[in-house]
Parts: C-alpha cells; sequence; structure tokens
C-alpha cells in the first residue's frame, strides 16, 4: 500500500460516525452489497436476465420454497422485495377529485385529474397544494358550483308567476348583472364593500363570491369595450348619414374640461337613434384646433369620418374655427354633401337664449325683484309657513317657491309664470312680513303679465325644438318664422319698454338668420304638410322683396342636393340610373339654337303656364308637385311614418330625408351628458380616472338605449310590482 492510500485509510477509520452501510456492503434489512445490486438491477425496467441466470434464480427459490414450506412470513415477504414499503392512507378533501396510480419502484406515483386528465407527480416528498391549486383555479372543466344532476333548481320565469324554468347558478354572469346595475344606477364602485349590501347578497345567493371594487371596475369596463364593439358592427350595418352635435363640460375637482359627442341617425326602420360617442378630458387651451382635432379623431375611431351629414354645435366662436379647421384641414370636405354648405348648423335653443336675453335687459328691475322675493321666503321655515298663510288668505294655491337660473332665460319664463300666479299671496305676505322687500305696484305687475305673454311664443317654440326622441329639424323653420313674426309685433305695442325689447331682440335675430344656410328651408319642404307653400307664406310676411330670390336658390341647393344622391346610389349599385333624370341646368347651345328659343318664347310661356309637362319627372319634382297632406301643422304628426310608406314610391328621395331629418336643431342631447357627468364625477368621486368616467357614461347611455328598444322586463313586471304595493298600502 502507498503512502497516500494509507493516510486516506486512516482517514476513513478515525471518522467511524461517517461510514454508512453502503460503505461497509450491508443493506438496510441485512443485505450484502452483491444481493442490493442485483435487486436494483432487477429493478430497472429494461432488465433482461438470460436463460442460465433465470434457471439458477428459478432453482434457487423452488428450494427455499421447499425448505420453508408454509412457514414463510411477512418478514419474509419483506427480504425478497426491500423497495416495497407500506402505501400510506390518503386523508386530503383533495383526492376526490383525483385517481391515483399504480407506485412505481422508487415509490413516486402520478395522479390524474378526475374531469381532465392532467397528470401530477406525487411521493413521498411532494404536498397536494399543486393539486389542489389545480382544483380552485386551472381546471376548465370541472363542474364549480352546480347542483346535482339529478337535484335540479327551479325559479319562476321572467315576466310569468306560474311557469318555472331549470336554473343553474353562474358567477360570471352575476359579476356581469352586477356591473350593469352599478353602470346604469351611478352605484360606487364600493358599493361591494357595504356591510349590508354583502349581507343582502348572501342571503340572496350563498354560493356568489362578491368581486372586489378593483374587479368590479374591471367588470364595468369589459362591459363598455363589449358594447363598443356592438355599437361600432350596428353603424357598419345602417345605410345612411350620421349628424352629430358636441358641447364642452368643465368640473370643479378636475383641472381640464370635457367634450361630449353624441350621433343621430334612422334606422332602416324609420327609427331616430341617438348615441353618446363619447366622453374625453380635452385639456386647455379649447381652442378650434383641439376641438377640430378632437373630433375627427372619435369620426376616424369610428370609421364614420366619411359618413358625416352634418354637426350641430352652439354659436362659441371656438366652434366656428372648429368648423373652419375641420373643412380646410381635414379630407372630409370632398365626402360631404354639396362640398359642406349645409355641413355646420347652430343650436337654435341657443340662439333662442341670445334673442331672449337681450330683450330681457329692459324689464331687469323687475324680474330681480321677483328673484330676490322667490330667495326670501325660502329663506327659513317661518316664511315659508307665513307664506303658506298669505297663500290661503289671497284664495290661492300654495306652490313652492322658485328662482331661475339668470343664464336661461326658460327657467326665467317660468319664475315669472309661478309669481303672477301667486301675485294675491305676495300682497298678503308683504302685511306679515314687516321686513319684506317692497312689493311691486299695479303697473309693474302689468309689464310683468305682458312680458309673460310674449315670452310664451319663445318658451313653447324652445320646447319643440328642443327634443331628441322625434325629427326636430322640419319645425325650425315655421317656429323660427313665428318668433321673428312675434317680435315684429312688438314695435306696435302700447307699452313702451315691449317696444324698446322688440328692437334689440329684432337685431340680434337678422344677425343670426343671415348666418342660416338652407337646409332649415329644405328640411320645412320635406315636411308633407308644409313643402314650398307654408316657406313662400313665411318669406312673403317677414320679407317680401326677397321671396322669389330665396324660393329660387332654395330650389338650385335642392336640385344639387337631390343629384349627388342620384349619382352616389348609381355609383353603388355600379351602373348609372336612367329611370333618374338630372335636375342639373341645361347648358346653353350654340347661335342657332339660341335665335330658335327666342323664336319660341311665347311657346314657351304659354306652355309653363299649363300643368302638364314633357318628359319623366324626377322624384324630388313628383314629391313638390302632389297635393300636401291634410295634417294640421299643429297635431302630433308622426313624419317618419309618413316617409316610411312613402319610400318605395320616393326611394332616392327618402335616402335624402332620411339623413336631412336625423339633423337635431339642438345640443340638448349632448348637454344631457353633461347632468349624468356631474352626478357620476361628483366631489365624493372625484378621483375616477378618465378611462372610467368615459366607460360609465357611454356604457350608460348604451344600456339604457338597449333596454328601451328591446323592452325587456326583468324580474317581476312593474304592473305586478305596482299592484303589491298597492296592497300592502291596503294594509
Amino acid at each position: 500500500m502507498t503512502e497516500p492510500e494509507r493516510d486516506e485509510t486512516e482517514a476513513v477509520v478515525s471518522e467511524p460516525d461517517l461510514v454508512s452501510d453502503d460503505d461497509m456492503g450491508i443493506g438496510i434489512h441485512g443485505e450484502t452489497h452483491e444481493e442490493i445490486q442485483r435487486i436494483e438491477i432487477q429493478a430497472d425496467p429494461t432488465y433482461e436476465p438470460d436463460d442460465e441466470a433465470a434457471a439458477a434464480t428459478a432453482g434457487g427459490e423452488a428450494a427455499a420454497a421447499t425448505a420453508g414450506g408454509e412457514a414463510a412470513t411477512a418478514a419474509d415477504v419483506e427480504e425478497e422485495n426491500p423497495t416495497k414499503k407500506k402505501t400510506r392512507k390518503t386523508t386530503s378533501d383533495v383526492w376526490n377529485h383525483f385517481t391515483r396510480g399504480p407506485t412505481q419502484p422508487n415509490g413516486s406515483y402520478y395522479a390524474t385529474c378526475n374531469y381532465c386528465s392532467h397528470k401530477y407527480l406525487q411521493g413521498q416528498q411532494r404536498g397536494t397544494s399543486s393539486m389542489r391549486n389545480h382544483i380552485d383555479k386551472k381546471c376548465k372543466k370541472i363542474p364549480r358550483n352546480k347542483p346535482e344532476a339529478l337535484q335540479k333548481l327551479l325559479q319562476a320565469k321572467s315576466g310569468e308567476r306560474d311557469a318555472l324554468v331549470p336554473w343553474t347558478f353562474d358567477q360570471m354572469k352575476c359579476r356581469k348583472s352586477l356591473a350593469k346595475m352599478v353602470i346604469a344606477h351611478e352605484y360606487p364602485f364600493n358599493c361591494v364593500n357595504h356591510h349590508f349590501f354583502r349581507e343582502f347578497l348572501c342571503e340572496l345567493q350563498p354560493s356568489f363570491k362578491v368581486p372586489s371594487r378593483n374587479t368590479l371596475r374591471q367588470d364595468c369596463i369589459k362591459i363598455y369595450e363589449e358594447e363598443h364593439v356592438n355599437l361600432y358592427e350596428l353603424f357598419g350595418q345602417v345605410s345612411c348619414r350620421f349628424s352629430f352635435t358636441s358641447d364642452l363640460w368643465s368640473n370643479k375637482g378636475r383641472d381640464r374640461g370635457f367634450m361630449a359627442i353624441t350621433c343621430h341617425y334612422i334606422d332602416e326602420g324609420w327609427v331616430l337613434r341617438k348615441r353618446i360617442l363619447t366622453f374625453v378630458p380635452l385639456p386647455s387651451p379649447h381652442t378650434g384646433r383641439h376641438i377640430a382635432s378632437a373630433i375627427y379623431e372619435k369620426w376616424c375611431l369610428w370609421n364614420l369620418d366619411k359618413r358625416v351629414f352634418c354637426l350641430v354645435l352652439d354659436n362659441a366662436s371656438s366652434n366656428d374655427a372648429c368648423i373652419s379647421e375641420l373643412l380646410y384641414s381635414t379630407p372630409m370636405k370632398d365626402d360631404l354633401p354639396v362640398e359642406g354648405k349645409i355641413f355646420h348648423q347652430r343650436c337654435c335653443c341657443h340662439i333662442l337664449n341670445l334673442i331672449v336675453q337681450d330683450g330681457l335687459g329692459a324689464v331687469h328691475k323687475e324680474i330681480d325683484w321677483i328673484r330676490e322675493a322667490m330667495k326670501w321666503i325660502k329663506h327659513s321655515q317661518g316664511r315659508i309657513e307665513k307664506f303658506k298663510l298669505a297663500c290661503s288668505q289671497g284664495n290661492v294655491a300654495y306652490k313652492k317657491p322658485q328662482w331661475d337660473v339668470p343664464t336661461r332665460w326658460n327657467s326665467t319664463y317660468l319664475m315669472l309664470e309661478l309669481a303672477l300666479e301667486l301675485k294675491p299671496a305676495f300682497v298678503r305676505y308683504a302685511a306679515l312680513d314687516k321686513k319684506f322687500p317692497k312689493t311691486l305696484s299695479d303697473s309693474q305687475w302689468g309689464i310683468l303679465n305682458e312680458l309673460v305673454k310674449h315670452l310664451k311664443v319663445f318658451y313653447e317654440a324652445t320646447l319643440k325644438l328642443s327634443g331628441t326622441k322625434y325629427p326636430t329639424l322640419n319645425l325650425f323653420f315655421s317656429e323660427f318664422c313665428e318668433v321673428y313674426l312675434s317680435i315684429k309685433r312688438m314695435s306696435s305695442n302700447e307699452y313702451p319698454f315691449i317696444v324698446n325689447m322688440g328692437t334689440q331682440m329684432h337685431g340680434k335675430f337678422d344677425k343670426y338668420w343671415c348666418m342660416g344656410n338652407s337646409l332649415l328651408a329644405i328640411a320645412c319642404v320635406l315636411d308633407p304638410r308644409c313643402k314650398l307653400d307654408v316657406v313662400q307664406y313665411y318669406m312673403e310676411e317677414m320679407c317680401p322683396d326677397e321671396c322669389d330670390n330665396f324660393i329660387s336658390n332654395l330650389r338650385d341647393c335642392m336640385s344639387d342636393l337631390y343629384n349627388e344622391y342620384v349619382q352616389a346610389n348609381a355609383e353603388v349599385q355600379g351602373h348609372s340610373d336612367q329611370n333618374q333624370p338630372s335636375m342639373s341646368k341645361r347648358k346653353k347651345t350654340d347661335g342657332a339654337s339660341s335665335m330658335t328659343s327666342d323664336r319660341k318664347a311665347g311657346l314657351k310661356d304659354y306652355l309653363k303656364g299649363k300643368k302638364g309637362t314633357t318628359g319623366p319627372k324626377t322624384e324630388l319634382e313628383e314629391y313638390l308637385d302632389a297635393d300636401r297632406d291634410d295634417a294640421s301643422l299643429d297635431d302630433d304628426f308622426d313624419i317618419l311614418g309618413w316617409w316610411k310608406l312613402k319610400a318605395p314610391r320616393f326611394p332616392i328621395l327618402a335616402q335624402l330625408t332620411r339623413d336631412i331629418l336625423a339633423v337635431p336643431i339642438s345640443t340638448v342631447a349632448s348637454e344631457s351628458a353633461f347632468s349624468t357627468s356631474g352626478r357620476v364625477l361628483s366631489q365624493v368621486r372625484s378621483s375616477l380616472s378618465d378611462e372610467s368616467i368615459e366607460a360609465l357614461l357611454c356604457a350608460q347611455d348604451w344600456l339604457r338605449v338597449s333596454i328601451a328598444e328591446t323592452g325587456k322586463i326583468i324580474g317581476t313586471p312593474l304592473w305586478n310590482i305596482e299592484e303589491e304595493d298597492v296592497n300592502e298600502e291596503g294594509q
């Protein structure tokens, strides 16, 4: 033995505690080194013994069996299979979802999922955490929270009391309904953290896992994205142009304003539709270029930039600059009808507001007294009680005092109307409250009475033109002309202040009348109750010297607009529509033809007086030559229903009318979004992100519209709820 070998042996012997059984050649059951090698070789699945070894092994085993006989014990079996150990009993409930496979020689085994057949390697050193995670989160085929197959749950069918249908609980469906409820009813996201709300949900369905407020927010945004896709596909299916309204809104809790864009169109069933397209932040400055850029960007996002018909804005100077930017800084002008001549419309309600505000300056003292008197009475409960006593003494019904918003004249009209109704009560109250401001004189009350009579025309026109559920463009021309005639009559009034007020209103009216375009009159002509007769009547009343020129220009504009639709329809069909003759003006011919025309001038004049015409008529000519509808202008006339019936007779003209009647004449639709935003983005919820604000506002509008259109009633019908409430009150 060499010197290094001797040193190594000494090192091993000097530390006997570190010597293992394998080093000594003895197994844990007393096997020798050769027996252990033989057992490991046989455990190898690729091991195939030769004939001699197999015979020797068989002979040895036979001899051992003969020697031992039937006295072999369990200990002898363990000596023959030293690697086999006692199987441990499984106690985890996760084994209800897994099947244990055969044990491998090394002690490991596979656990197979009963639903998706996924396998997990298990052993003595492996727990069941991965298997439990698979059952709780990963397995997609496990029936979660479902009742037994043999025991089905029943629920009442929606809208019917006696009908029962099978029902199964769906966690995701319940979460989606919860998100829709939060969107539609403007609940805060943290409502899911309210104790009694969670208790209420637990009582309804114990299996429902209430999501966190962050999860609820993500569900709301997901609903917005789904509805966005549905609306985008819907726009692609309708064959019409779209009109838009837009307005700006600022919130005290934000350092920037917001812009709302509303879309208006008439669908294939001739039903007027409106949708809020977007509600996005608009950083300062709110210049025309920034507004135009934001609007055009959203049009492109919705793929509507080539299908725009009209844009309605208020009378701010920045909006005029916005229109110029859209027409001359974007490529959309070529896609607009008649090169954008009827693209811009001004909000008529804003125009009427400006006209009336100029006139109200002549009676500001009387209006200020009424406003302060209303505030004085409503200041305390004691004054209200005194005013109730004054009403009873004056034999007038008590009504709650209210004052106006100075920037909105229609609220001023309502305040004055209420004050005139409560005039006896004001007189009596002045005697009960010595500190009450000095009441108005009889002459001042007479001034207010005369003022209300003249403002009634403006108020009724505003109400009629601010509707969003029916076409309003066809009503504007006649209503606006009636306002002008009312202003004109003020000049001959007996009260000087009324004359002064009419003079101021007249100047403002002329300013915006000149800014108008022919679309307002065209919409009036397309009303079968009006046609050209009503337009001609009002023009002769307002400015008789310009009537003929106005009617001539109106016909030319209608012809150009109609011809564009004829050409567009022919391009869509892939061929020229020979049955639709053009209304464009004839070009001049050579001198000989001109001389012939001069010689037959008398004949032409004679033929003009005849009703009959030569050659086929266009749809527009046929419509104008037909008799007007007998319906009264004051009745509720369904103009969309009329054109729906006449569409087969005037297909191209009906398509033009469909785009024109969809134009709103006010920005009320966009302004209504601001009232919702004021509730959604309140002072206690001012930390909402811009993404959440847009998702909540737009999704709320889309969900409410879908409910209104489908008419679907969820749960107990409303009439049944009312019956139950009545029964409870009777008890």
